[in-house]
């Protein structure tokens, strides 16, 4: 471990030992010695942990004054971030955090306010949601910093204002969208990964690390051992999702899909583009004005929405959507499945009104 990192740990030493009659504690921290005598063995344990820990802190507090946010942000990057499931993309928010110009402050002289003037800068470029999670990834760097490295005490990401959650996206896939774009595509095993994001509502990342030893044929079922929120889950499958997987050829192991995160956006939205041009030719050539919103503001999350609808709007319960599509809590289910009111007036045409007289409330 580079001496940038050194937070005391190597050089600690305790020891209790009975002397006289009484128990004394001996704590040796870099050098540093002090001891002290009790009369019960407790006692002496408990005060020789809090001193410990006491010293430790004060020297991580003086190596602090040297260490800089960036050697942080470095040290961050190379333990926490292979432990985490975003990792890669957490890698690339980091590298921003990385040329902010305070970053080569000393961790404990970074200021809220330095906070508060990437917040304001991000907020010119990019959606609140997107602002959320990167003071969210910064103040985990932080507090790591101080609960594992002990490099600094306070967080002054959780002092400033974080900008609304702002509105749910509400953008759901028009009829033919999804038929259009998969006509559209060029990549090889595109069409097949985004009829199973239709059929499953499995996230990208579920997709593509999706196993083929993890695939039970017989039982309709395919296992995800590490989803988003960290829990494994089992997602069933539909006729169509078994034809599609049975015209991969599978085989006994091994990833089935061979694309990354990036080349699959990447392909998505090349094909909405093609798709859209095609969609407008024809639209001119019949005549028709092109309706400005088909084929446009498209993300490949989208169809993870629109098979999640698709589930509600089938008659299943939130509990057995949720057990599918793996949200964790109603109010994340909500912001992912929008039922298409104009389907709900004609479910509820029939139900009638009950009258006051009839006792009905």
């Amino acid at each position: 471990m580079s001496d940038r990192y050194l937070t005391g740990h190597e050089k600690t030493m305790a020891g209790i030992r009975q002397r006289n009659g009484k128990w004394q504690a001996r704590v040796s921290v870099a050098g540093k010695e002090v001891s002290r005598s009790f009369l019960t063995k407790t006692d002496a344990t408990r005060w020789a942990r809090e001193q410990r820990i006491e010293m430790e802190r004060a020297i991580s507090m003086g190596l602090a004054g040297h260490v800089t946010l960036a050697d942080v942000i470095d040290r961050f990057a190379e333990e926490v971030l292979p432990l985490r499931r975003a990792g890669q993309k957490d890698r690339y928010l980091i590298r921003r955090f990385r040329a902010m110009p305070w970053a080569e402050l000393p961790i404990i002289k970074v200021q809220p306010e330095h906070i508060v003037q990437m917040r304001d800068l991000r907020l010119r470029e990019v959606s609140t949601g997107s602002v959320r999670r990167e003071l969210d990834l910064l103040s985990s760097i932080f507090t790591h910093a101080i609960k594992e490295w002990r490099l600094c005490r306070e967080n002054p990401v959780l002092s400033i204002r974080k900008p609304s959650p702002g509105r749910a996206r509400q953008r759901r896939l028009l009829q033919g969208e999804l038929e259009r774009i998969i006509a559209a595509s060029q990549a090889p095993d595109f069409e097949p990964i985004v009829l199973l994001a239709f059929e499953t509502a499995m996230r990208r990342g579920e997709l593509l690390e999706l196993m083929w030893e993890n695939i039970d044929f017989r039982r309709r079922i395919a296992y995800l051992p590490l989803t988003k929120n960290g829990e494994p889950r089992q997602v069933p499958l539909s006729k169509k999702a078994l034809s599609v997987l049975k015209g991969l050829s599978p085989k006994i192991e091994g990833k089935v899909f061979t694309k990354n995160a990036t080349t699959l956006s990447g392909a998505f939205q090349r094909a909405v583009l093609r798709a859209r041009q095609v969609y407008v030719e024809e639209c001119v050539k019949s005549g028709r004005r092109p309706d400005p919103k088909y084929l446009t503001d498209l993300r490949f999350h989208d169809i993870r929405h629109a098979a999640t609808t698709r589930l509600v709007e089938h008659g299943l319960s939130i509990i057995e959507v949720s057990a599918i599509t793996g949200h964790k809590t109603l109010s994340m289910l909500k912001r992912y499945s929008h039922p298409d009111p104009v389907r709900l007036a004609k479910r509820i045409e029939n139900i009638g009104v009950a009258s006051i007289d009839s006792g009905v409330v």
